[in-house]
């Protein structure tokens, strides 16, 4: 029995030393480098930004919203085809 737990233990501390460290994430805006806290706002491009730069016009954001809405709305309205009607 205490082979087991020590065979345990010799495979936890292995996967332990196998794991990277945890990184902390970085909270600073990606504009100014400002640290913003919990007030940051994470914008859709990925990046994180104070309130002056949280505006896709205020730090040239890289997301394409045109596309996204034009996709948005294809898959949110789909063609309707109504059933030919048989004429007498």
């Amino acid at each position: 029995m205490s082979q087991d737990l020590k065979k345990v233990k010799q495979e936890d501390d292995q996967l332990k030393d196998s794991l990277p460290p945890a990184k902390r994430e970085v909270n600073r805006c990606s504009g100014c480098r400002r640290k913003v806290g919990l007030t940051g706002f994470r914008c859709r491009c990925g990046e994180l930004f104070c309130g002056e730069h949280r505006y896709s016009d205020r730090h040239d954001c890289s997301y394409d919203y045109k596309t996204a809405g034009r996709e948005a709305i294809a898959r949110e309205n789909p063609v309707v085809k109504a059933a030919k009607i048989i004429k007498v």
